[in-house]
């Protein structure tokens, strides 16, 4: 159900047909600072332009990301986007002037569904679902429409994709944070604080507000206006998803989404995919995160944490939750990050939740971003048969620097496979 993408960048990996990891669960404002929210590819993409017929290649594996064999028929309206992306000459030669960390065909296919929202063409509009409403019915009559709708509109396509970037907040993935939470604050019933790097619109600072399906088990509030489901897999339960009070909620990202206007929200669900679960999960998390504002500070997370972490009341436990942010930082600034948890670590536990794939980012993967160990198997399974999260906890506390490798996970929060959650030795010290 959509989630991971390969898209091939130009200039990036071990060869030109080699390809660099992204999907459209990004996250976050988009910058070309590897920095801040998830969508940050210029480092690893380069800033060039991509060529049209790379653009093609790109959209068409987008489509395949989404909707790949086996996929709910819900999904089809999303790779048939892309596809008609793919096969759109113009449209193409358009994007292609665009920077490849703009991710260019990913940025179209928002431009477009922004456009298809606000004017309501038809027949086009009509197969675009909204929140709250079911799946439209998908028939091959949306290909003439969308080349109809995107030759007039070429100007206004580009003209969005000049002024913007492409950011998407992808909800469903709490579920695997809050089971880290879960884990790693086992035994503690003290409150904390959650610090959410790359936050994007701070959906992640609301997780204790939603409810969750994990398996056979039902967590959270009975109240709550959003329910998220995962699929337990493999041989290990993992833990309830018990919660801690969480006390104090700061979030960290270079370019945060005021969900108090309105253009934003809309340049926000353009960005999702075209899919009624999707949207209809991204609605109803902005509109608790409207009722409940949290505090979302600005700025570079590596210069920014440490006076957020000096400024967490010393009686609360720090939870640092990394949902697909340290992934696109490069290894400097990943070691810089952990250094600095661990300085805050002196005064009071800090734990480091993360949310990951394996870098270097692609099919080559790994390694941890946490420099946990890892089973020779999982690496295995990641290069070849396909990426996935890894979930991993990593707790700084004074002397001590004790991880665990929790799970793996899919990337936009369909399922989660809990491994044996035993400690083992950071790279620098001995587990405790």
């Amino acid at each position: 159900m959509g989630g991971w993408l390969w898209v091939r960048m130009p200039g990036s990996g071990r060869g030109a047909g080699d390809s660099v990891a992204t999907w459209c669960g990004c996250g976050g404002g988009g910058t070309d600072r590897v920095v801040g929210g998830r969508a940050r590819l210029a480092v690893l993409a380069g800033a060039g332009m991509p060529g049209a017929d790379e653009l093609r290649a790109q959209a068409l594996e987008v489509a395949r990301g989404w909707s790949p064999p086996g996929a709910p028929r819900s999904w089809r309206l999303t790779a048939a986007l892309f596809e008609a992306i793919a096969a759109h000459d113009s449209l193409l030669d358009r994007l292609a002037i665009l920077p490849a960390d703009r991710l260019p065909a990913l940025l179209g296919s928002a431009a477009i569904a922004f456009l298809v929202r606000r004017d309501r063409p038809v027949p086009l509009a009509g197969y675009f679902p909204e929140p709250g409403a079911a799946q439209p019915r998908f028939d091959e009559g949306f290909f003439p429409a969308f080349g109809t709708f995107c030759t007039a509109r070429l100007d206004d396509i580009a003209e969005l994709c000049q002024d913007r970037r492409y950011q998407m907040n992808e909800v469903a993935r709490c579920t695997q944070i809050a089971l880290g939470i879960a884990a790693a604050s086992a035994g503690s019933a003290g409150p904390v604080a959650l610090v959410d790097l790359g936050t994007g619109a701070g959906l992640g600072l609301q997780l204790d507000r939603y409810r969750y399906r994990i398996g056979t088990g039902t967590y959270g509030p009975a109240e709550a206006s959003l329910t998220l489901a995962c699929e337990v897999r493999g041989p290990v339960a993992p833990p309830p998803a018990s919660l801690p009070p969480v006390i104090t909620r700061v979030g960290v990202d270079l370019d945060p989404v005021d969900l108090a206007d309105t253009a934003a929200r809309a340049w926000l669900q353009a960005c999702a995919p075209p899919e009624a679960s999707a949207l209809s999960r991204l609605a109803a998390a902005v509109d608790i995160a409207r009722r409940h504002p949290t505090t979302i500070i600005a700025g570079d997370i590596i210069d920014v944490l440490p006076r957020v972490l000096a400024g967490i009341p010393p009686q609360q436990d720090i939870i640092v939750a990394d949902a697909y942010t340290a992934v696109f930082l490069p290894e400097q600034r990943r070691a810089e990050l952990a250094a600095l948890l661990a300085e805050a670590g002196q005064r009071r536990p800090v734990t480091w939740l993360s949310l990951d794939p394996l870098v270097p980012l692609g099919p080559a993967g790994r390694d941890s971003v946490q420099g946990l160990p890892l089973p020779p198997e999982l690496i295995r399974d990641y290069q070849h048969r396909g990426v996935f999260a890894v979930l991993g906890a990593r707790t700084f506390d004074r002397a001590s620097d004790r991880s665990r490798l929790l799970a793996r996970a899919h990337p936009s929060g369909q399922w989660i496979e809990w491994l044996n959650p035993r400690p083992f030795a950071s790279p620098d010290r001995p587990a405790r």
